[in-house]
């Protein structure tokens, strides 16, 4: 925090999580506010209900929207924040320039030079709070898709621990058809079962291959996540010089999002047995 800004008002645009000054801030029902990244990442490795980080009080707030006011005092006071001077060791001058496209801090006459006067320049505060909207922009992304990640990656969990009792109530249905019939079909019946188990087995290891890649997934769209939410605490200056690929590589890791097994099991015809799956099937489709 910068000596030049009053303690008191320094700890309101505080952020009570991570200690800094506000990104995105949002209030919660009893009054305290916090960056919506800090709260969002608190209470999702919190048990339910969700509370406040900081007074404990129970909260079923899901819809949040940003104090622009507060914001907006936030990032004028981390315009305040101490930081190392950059000086332009050409005229030793003092940078305060962002040249969008060589991405370089510059001084005012060498934004003016042969080699930057066509580019597009504007003041490094105003450039790293673009790049900070920029930042925020995909976390909102990012979350959204984390949030997707985790309800399959649950449906995905919550199927593979039923699919085995589920093939093991097929084969005794299965079973049962067949006693109805001639005991010369007991070739049929155990080549039916055996088969069953196969399959059975095959799509419970499609499954837990499904469902660690949803694990894997939720790490990476959480490292990234942090990892963005990290960048926009940064003093405006060392945002502008370490941001480097970052948004490149949000918008990758949120590519190729692994999608829930369909699982159904083959219906070999078996006399009076079709009708009979069908019932049994539409009983287990609730369940996940």
């Amino acid at each position: 925090m910068d000596s030049d800004i009053p303690e008191a008002f320094q700890k309101e645009l505080t952020c009570l999580v991570c200690m800094n000054y506000f990104i995105d801030p949002v209030t919660i029902g009893c009054g305290h506010s916090f960056c919506s990244p800090c709260l969002f990442l608190s209470w999702e490795e919190a048990q339910t209900p969700a509370r406040c980080p900081m007074c404990r009080e129970p909260s079923q707030q899901k819809d949040f929207r940003t104090d622009i006011r507060v914001k907006k005092m936030a990032s004028l006071a981390r315009q305040f924040l101490s930081s190392e001077e950059h000086m332009c060791g050409t005229h030793k001058e003092t940078k305060k320039i962002f040249c969008e496209e060589d991405k370089n801090l510059l001084c005012v006459l060498c934004s003016h030079s042969q080699g930057h006067e066509a580019h597009r320049h504007c003041s490094i505060e105003e450039a790293a709070e673009e790049h900070r909207e920029k930042l925020l922009k995909q976390m909102r992304s990012l979350w959204e898709k984390f949030q997707a990640n985790k309800r399959n990656l649950n449906k995905e969990r919550r199927l593979t621990n039923l699919w085995m009792d589920y093939v093991y109530l097929r084969r005794q249905m299965t079973r049962a058809e067949y006693r109805k019939l001639h005991p010369v079909l007991y070739g049929e019946e155990k080549e039916y079962l055996e088969n069953l188990k196969k399959e059975g087995w095959h799509i419970l290891q499609q499954l837990k291959k499904s469902e660690a890649q949803m694990v894997e997934k939720w790490r990476h769209l959480k490292e990234m996540y942090e990892e963005l939410m990290k960048m926009c605490h940064k003093p405006d200056k060392e945002l502008l010089q370490d941001l480097g690929d970052l948004l490149t590589r949000s918008e990758s890791v949120q590519q190729h999002m692994p999608q829930p097994v369909n699982p159904e099991l083959s219906l070999r015809p078996i006399t009076g047995l079709i009708n009979r799956f069908d019932h049994f099937r539409g009983e287990w489709q609730p369940l996940v």
